[in-house]
């Protein structure tokens, strides 16, 4: 007599597939948090270089200019004075301004317009044209002008320091005794103070003091 084994193959249970399903599941949020980790790191130290290249084209200025420096209250609109005087661009038509024939050479050459048609990000620090407000909520007096932009699609903020001096004689109350640059960070934050009392700039942003 012979004997006729089962060919059909026992198939998976409920509670295989869950196993299965969940472990597959914690992989892949492990490998999406060190991904989204990696890339906010890039992104930081990508803030920190140009910051460091924003400061050292502000001390360049300086060093043209007396030892004088602009005013800035740390909002939006520091961003576009900051823009200005380091791409010599004050009539904000995307390029350095002519004087006496000459074109003006920029302090900060890293600078590069951002257009709706672009595809593809550029190397440098990216500018982009917009509609911004002061402090206080009062809009800029001239309209849609060029601010310099961080990583996150935020502003970079400037602030003339507590013994920075601009022309007319009148000091900041930045962090640093010439003046501050630096960025909101990836939540676009940092104007509150904490319990201890201090900036919070000075606390958790990519900024230009130690």
């Amino acid at each position: 007599m012979k004997l006729h084994r089962n060919s059909q193959r026992r198939g998976f249970t409920l509670i295989e597939i869950l196993i299965v399903v969940g472990v597959l599941a914690f992989l892949a949020a492990g490998m999406w948090q060190a991904t989204a980790y990696i890339q906010s790191r890039s992104m930081t130290k990508t803030a920190e270089t140009q910051v460091q290249l924003l400061e050292a084209s502000m001390n360049a200025y300086r060093a043209d200019n007396a030892g004088y420096l602009p005013d800035g209250r740390g909002d939006e609109v520091s961003s576009n004075v900051m823009y200005e005087i380091l791409s010599r661009d004050e009539d904000n038509d995307g390029e350095p301004d002519d004087e006496n024939g000459e074109v003006q050479m920029p302090y900060c050459e890293s600078f590069y317009v951002v257009s709706s048609k672009d595809t593809e990000q550029q190397e440098g620090i990216p500018v982009v044209k917009v509609r911004i407000k002061g402090s206080g909520g009062t809009k800029s007096a001239r309209g849609k002008v060029y601010v310099i932009m961080d990583p996150w699609g935020n502003t970079y903020r400037y602030r003339l320091g507590y013994e920075g001096q601009t022309e007319g004689g009148k000091t900041g109350n930045g962090m640093n005794p010439d003046f501050d640059i630096f960025s909101l960070g990836p939540d676009g934050r940092g104007n509150g103070r904490t319990n201890d009392g201090d900036n919070e700039d000075n606390i958790s942003n990519v900024k230009s003091w130690k």
